[in-house]
């Protein structure tokens, strides 16, 4: 599991290159129209989407060293020689809104864009080393963390794809789940987070690792089911304030769902859902997916159950053989995405630090994320009212 956090030589340069195939395929379908969808909230514009990702990997990979201003803002030594300018393609230094509003390289200024960054890019990691003499003890630190960072943007890709209703992407088909079983997991004195001897790539969240206790717990083996968040629906479940959280109100009350957002009923009973650009019939056996922390808090409270901390999470997931997960959904934690203690920000300060405190983390792997994502210490994380990506829960008894 910890392989892809090592990758070096050869097998470094081929994931390079494979992560750059994955995230063309995603895109080199798609019509006129679609490179230039109508403005979405959580949606970058395809084009920002290519550049920044070759920006990101320049500039970390090859313009260091690096330094920080007052502002937070990280500044590079090296101009650009690919993809620039720093004001454009930096998400931290041009808001989300605005990237709709800037004129935006063609698809076909794209390609050398791409192509040039990848190649100098592959060129430094023969040489043993980034351009960069800064920050990273780890010789390879930035190539590995471009190859995360472009793995992470794919699969946004592919969230924009599934929102937008395109076609759904080669390769990816509707997961299924084993039947879940409880799973009685003893308690134990543990260590979450990246241990300090481990070697290997860590993101800044993960450190510094902490040692913490965990009750013993009851766990599904798997997330939830379709089948059986349709019973909760079927039971009135939107309609019932007792099963919602208070945080919930204004998502609820703008929302006014009374059934999953990408649910419907189907002419003749029962329910669809929709799967890309087409709506199927439920597949009670696929995980429940699309589903914020709002609602699976209150399936929870529905089912007498609770969602799993963070730290039962990934306690769980490393200790036993039986626990169900990744190549499934993103799975949500009652745990607030807060720093570790002793957390210092890396290289890359805007990955993690600002998210600090108004998201919830989440746990896992989606059949959209790519494999080498899938660890068991890693932590996602999102606003607690975002149901475009493809994230559902699995309980704990209370």
């Amino acid at each position: 599991m910890s392989d892809s956090r090592q990758l070096c030589g050869a097998e470094l340069v081929a994931a390079l290159r494979e992560s750059r195939q994955r995230t063309l395929l995603l895109v080199d379908d798609l019509s006129p129209a679609q490179w230039s969808p109508i403005r979405q909230i959580g949606i970058n514009p395809v084009a920002w989407e290519l550049a920044h990702i070759a920006w990101f990997a320049e500039f970390w990979i090859l313009r260091g060293p690096h330094h920080c201003d007052a502002q937070g803002l990280v500044h590079a030594a090296r101009p650009a020689r690919f993809a620039g300018p720093d004001g454009l393609f930096d998400s931290a230094r041009l808001a989300h809104a605005q990237r709709w509003n800037e004129a935006m390289p063609t698809r076909a200024e794209l390609e050398p864009m791409l192509s040039g960054q990848l190649e100098t890019c592959i060129a430094s990691v023969a040489a043993g080393a980034a351009e960069s003499t800064d920050a990273a003890q780890d010789p390879l630190y930035f190539h590995r963390l471009a190859l995360f960072h472009e793995d992470m943007h794919a699969e946004a890709l592919c969230w924009m794809r599934s929102a937008l209703e395109y076609h759904v992407p080669v390769g990816l088909t509707i997961p299924q789940l084993p039947t879940s079983q409880p799973l009685a997991v003893p308690g134990a004195d543990t260590c979450v987070g990246w241990p300090p001897a481990q070697p290997g790539f860590a993101f800044d969240n993960e450190c510094p690792a902490m040692a913490v206790r965990v009750d013993g717990f009851e766990i599904d083996s798997a997330p939830v089911s379709a089948g059986a968040f349709a019973r909760f629906v079927e039971a009135g479940g939107y309609d019932n304030a007792l099963y919602w959280p208070e945080e919930a109100g204004a998502w609820r009350a703008q929302s006014r769902l009374a059934h999953p957002q990408q649910w419907r009923r189907a002419s003749g009973g029962g329910w669809q859902a929709r799967w890309f650009d087409q709506w199927l019939a439920l597949d009670g056996t696929a995980p429940v997916m699309h589903i914020n922390a709002f609602e699976a808090q209150a399936y929870c409270l529905w089912a007498g159950r609770r969602l799993p901390s963070a730290s039962e999470w990934e306690y769980a997931a490393s200790s036993q053989c039986d626990f169900h997960w990744g190549h499934s959904v993103w799975e949500w934690t009652s745990s607030a995405f807060a720093p570790y203690p002793g957390f210092m920000p890396g290289p890359y300060h805007a990955y993690s630090q600002p998210w600090f405190g108004n998201h919830r983390e989440l746990r896992g792997g989606a059949f959209s994320s790519h494999a080498r994502m899938h660890h068991p210490r890693y932590r996602n994380f999102f606003e607690p009212h975002r149901t475009d990506v493809f994230a559902g829960f699995r309980t704990v008894t209370l």
